[in-house]
């Protein structure tokens, strides 16, 4: 069954492929598709059970995400490649598996690790309207409008609750801590300086341990730094990649 994406700029452009976080889809990235497209060639897919794929496989839920993101990245040239928190965590998988099919990654909002805090797993089986409220109390720094907040818990609500819970077990389990050093390709990371799910800290470790990254913090912005600050999202990957 096909991966659905969205796509935007010349198809002759350097590609630059978008992985979305949990409970996402390819709508996380609309801010990137619209503003990257005169420089990339951007595609963002939504993954097995998100936005438009439809959920083909309930069983190896990580192996199915990680063949959606390959049937995309094979239809390019070492394409650069990148993720959002649990999108984040794909891309460093990937990297590891076949470093030699990416020409670099960016790694947003994000960490080697990933625990997630209980209530979020009792909110998503007993009260969906709690862990909706959650987003908007946890994703975003306090600047962050009420229109962005609505607007990205409307998005939330498309999403089926127990494909939002697979995906932070996923996050829950990731943990590759000790092979973070073995990602030699060029990366980039991104955090918000407001970031409370993907502190500081773990951009830090990520560019401490990785030997070919740079690491830039996005003021005004917490979690969601895609959707709070998507110009110096894009600023930030336009100067990296023509570094």
């Amino acid at each position: 069954m096909k991966t659905h994406y969205e796509e935007a700029g010349d198809l002759d452009s350097p590609p630059l492929v978008l992985i979305h976080g949990a409970g996402g889809s390819s709508a996380t990235w609309f801010m990137q598709l619209k503003g990257l497209a005169k420089d990339f060639h951007v595609i963002a897919p939504d993954l097995n059970g998100h936005g438009k794929t439809p959920d083909r496989e309930r069983g190896n839920t990580l192996s199915s995400y990680l063949q959606d993101i390959d049937s995309i990245v094979r239809q390019f040239e070492k394409p650069v490649l990148g993720g959002h928190s649990m999108g984040g965590a794909l891309t460093q998988l990937y990297a590891l598996a076949h470093p030699n099919r990416l020409g670099g990654i960016v790694l947003v909002s994000t960490g080697a690790r990933l625990r997630c805090a209980p209530f979020i797993f009792h909110l998503l089986d007993n009260d969906f309207e709690g862990y909706v409220h959650a987003v908007g109390e946890y994703m975003f720094s306090d600047s962050a409008s009420e229109e962005l907040i609505e607007a990205s818990q409307a998005e939330v609500r498309k999403c089926n609750p127990s494909v939002i819970k697979r995906d932070f077990a996923i996050c829950d389990e990731f943990d590759i801590m000790n092979e973070i050093p073995r990602i030699l390709i060029p990366a980039l990371i991104v955090v918000g300086e407001d970031d409370v799910m993907t502190p500081l800290k773990y951009s830090e470790y990520l560019h401490d341990k990785m030997p070919n990254s740079r690491l830039v913090v996005i003021p005004g912005a917490g979690h969601s730094v895609m959707l709070e600050q998507p110009a110096l999202l894009n600023v930030a990957i336009k100067k990296w990649y023509s570094a």
